[in-house]
């Protein structure tokens, strides 16, 4: 039954990269697209040199997830119970995210260390962060490694005070369990992605025209969605795993029921919760969050 999920995972990372896959005849298409979704029009000029940008990104993302997906795979045959352990599902989707979201961030990382230079359309006022990235993301992306930190806190308090037993738990395994060093990396990479975030926000826009500055904002916003998913991943993946693990090896005194309730029924609210501010984020179309900050004015096309 493993395998139908793996199945579904590389169809989703496939889904990812439709100006990669698809033939070159059909990318400006694609473009197309890609450009209604950002709420701009193509610049036939540089069409080009967009499309090379984005299946980059495509390439990476595609790299990214198969990796996260072979990783996982890998991870459950050496885990007891092998490749059919209820976990896999979740274990699958999770390396097919946390690779997806890396490989992205590779990509947009590699935009901050590129000097841009050219004439410059000039604005009445200088974009910050939240122009780029919508309220949600933001949010979410310094709980989420806050909450990874204090589940593995948590974790620990309760084992500290008798609370999971110590039949297979130490303080040791607490806070080098895969919850745990996932916790710690959603923290790096939080502090990474406002980094790199700052720098990219540093450069300059050179751009020929309003449209051509237009697609500038739109593949920044792009590039900073990209960092900033890095730690909301991780931090998601982290949670999640702090309950599977403590309630599957905890000695519970109130037996199978308190480790179902922590290891199973924890995690499902989680995941709804999750998947329920997912929607809501991507209902707000969040690639447009740029245009609606700073080009409210589309009949003019002039930045706001």
């Amino acid at each position: 039954m493993s395998y139908v999920f793996v199945c579904c995972a590389i169809a989703i990372m496939s889904a990812f990269t439709p100006l990669s896959s698809s033939k070159p005849a059909n990318r400006a298409r694609e473009l197309d697209a890609y450009a209604r979704r950002l709420g701009v029009a193509v610049p036939v000029d540089t069409a080009e040199g967009l499309i090379g940008q984005l299946i980059r990104r495509e390439r990476a993302l595609l790299t990214g997830g198969g990796t996260g997906i072979a990783i996982a795979v890998i991870t459950a045959l050496l885990l007891p119970g092998g490749f059919n352990a209820g976990y896999v599902p979740v274990l699958i989707f999770a390396g097919l995210g946390v690779g997806s979201a890396i490989g992205a961030a590779l990509a947009s990382a590699v935009s901050a260390f590129t000097r841009l230079a050219g004439p410059r359309v000039a604005r009445s006022s200088i974009p910050g962060y939240a122009d780029y990235v919508p309220p949600l993301e933001r949010w979410s992306g310094r709980v989420l490694p806050a909450l990874a930190l204090l589940a593995v806190l948590a974790a620990w308090i309760a084992f500290s005070v008798g609370a999971l037993g110590d039949a297979r738990l130490s303080s040791a395994y607490i806070w080098g369990s895969a919850g745990a060093w996932l916790a710690y990396a959603s923290v790096a990479g939080l502090v990474v992605s406002e980094v790199l975030s700052r720098r990219i926000l540093d450069r300059g826009q050179p751009s020929a025209s309003a449209t051509d500055l237009a697609w500038n904002d739109g593949l920044r916003s792009r590039a900073l969605r990209d960092l900033h998913a890095v730690p909301i991943v991780l931090g998601f993946v982290s949670v999640l795993s702090t309950f599977f693990d403590i309630g599957f090896q905890a000695d519970y005194a109130g037996g199978v029921a308190t480790a179902a309730a922590v290891a199973v029924g924890i995690p499902a609210t989680l995941m709804a919760g999750g998947i329920t501010l997912l929607i809501l984020d991507l209902t707000s179309r969040p690639q447009q969050h740029y245009w609606r900050r700073l080009w409210a004015d589309r009949a003019t096309g002039t930045p706001a």
